[in-house]
């Protein structure tokens, strides 16, 4: 009995783990990353995080690029609804977490600037009151990606710059659960690599346009160890990152006022056997304001649903969702820049029906990010 019971509890957990990787982190722990909501991304040209978001971006550096930045992330999600028999259920989770960011980038010679990065790229982590949806069966589900980027820009004329980047990703999973008094452990670790290709392209003095495409990260095949009192078993933790293109515009309006556009899709269909999963796309927008070595920005940018509301699940309730940014950063009188810098992500509301026999609502589900950032 206690062995299908474990079997039952661990279908529940990974039948959905190809989606396990579905909250991308937007936002690297820069100010123009965090308070354009994620928006600046695609034409960020300012400094060795570039070679994160936009490796063409590089080679508007002249020497060399320092930039560091941290990220204070807190989590919360609400279920509420009713069970079998229509027992009333109530689960909530919630995380806080840091989320650093690290790069450099130096010229070699007129065409060429390289540079290497170490940044948080998402996942999904919660500490769970009830369980996943008030059932008592889940304690804590976390799943966490660090990207290392060996990338390089090259400029092909003074419009065209293109640029590259290899991406290896390290993947932890882990969960806690219980059955009765059987506590129920796993975890796993993956390393799978990837690559970025970008390009930027001047139109005027004024306006400039860039494309992104980050190829899938792919940890199929990957196990995880999990332990059950005196059992122990493997199962499939086959988790995916799905490839994504953005197009962004950057125009500067003035001496002091910036515009900034993005779109974007994530292919996630790509992976889809069930007709459940839908491609994502994102618009967004952000205006930049400098006045006395300090700049002022703003940004909102807006996802559509991942899945279907028929194939919503527990560990990843996530719909419609929408981000606000805002973040303001001093340059000091040698060149180098503080910021700091505060987005708020709603990950939508919506009705659902699981397998499990809860029937209710999401309730609340948002991210609140704290960015400090310093660079050259």
């Amino acid at each position: 009995m206690k062995k299908q019971a474990l079997a039952l509890i661990l279908t529940s957990v990974f039948s959905s783990s190809v989606m396990a990787g579905g909250i991308l982190l937007h936002e690297v722990a820069t100010f123009d990353s965090v308070s354009s909501a994620g928006v600046a991304n695609s034409t960020n040209r300012n400094d060795a995080s570039a070679a994160i978001t936009s490796p063409a971006g590089l080679t508007a550096i002249e020497d060399s690029s320092f930039s560091v930045g941290l990220q204070y992330i807190d989590a919360y999600s609400e279920h509420n609804g009713t069970g079998f028999m229509g027992r009333d259920l109530h689960a909530s989770g919630e995380n806080k977490a840091l989320a650093p960011s690290l790069a450099y980038a130096k010229r070699v010679n007129d065409s060429w600037v390289l540079g290497a990065s170490l940044h948080a790229d998402g996942g999904l982590g919660m500490d769970y009151t009830n369980g996943l949806s008030g059932l008592n069966l889940f304690d804590a589900m976390s799943q966490e990606a660090v990207n290392v980027h060996l990338a390089a820009g090259y400029q092909v004329n003074s419009r065209l710059s293109l640029g590259g980047a290899l991406v290896v990703q390290h993947l932890m999973t882990s969960l806690d659960a219980s059955i009765g008094d059987i506590t129920i452990e796993g975890e796993a670790n993956s390393t799978a690599a990837s690559f970025i290709l970008s390009g930027m392209f001047d139109i005027s003095d004024s306006t400039y346009i860039a494309a992104n495409y980050k190829h899938r990260v792919d940890h199929r095949g990957d196990k995880i160890d999990v332990t059950a009192g005196s059992m122990k078993t493997t199962v499939a933790n086959d988790i995916i990152w799905p490839a994504r293109l953005d197009l962004g515009l950057h125009h500067q309006i003035n001496d002091k006022l910036a515009i900034k556009a993005m779109t974007g899709v994530e292919f996630w269909s790509d992976f889809d056997q069930d007709g459940d999963l839908k491609d994502v796309y994102s618009l967004g927008t952000a205006l930049s304001y400098n006045q006395n070595n300090w700049e002022y920005q703003a940004g909102v940018r807006y996802d559509s649903t991942l899945q279907k509301s028929s194939a919503v699940s527990p560990e990843l309730a996530v719909g419609k969702n929408w981000a606000v940014g805002i973040g303001a950063e001093k340059t000091r009188s040698n060149g180098h820049r503080i910021g700091l810098a505060y987005q708020y992500r709603d990950l939508g509301e919506h009705d659902v029906s699981y397998d499990n026999g809860f029937t209710g609502r999401v309730d609340d589900q948002r991210l609140h990010i704290l960015s400090l950032s310093y660079a050259y």
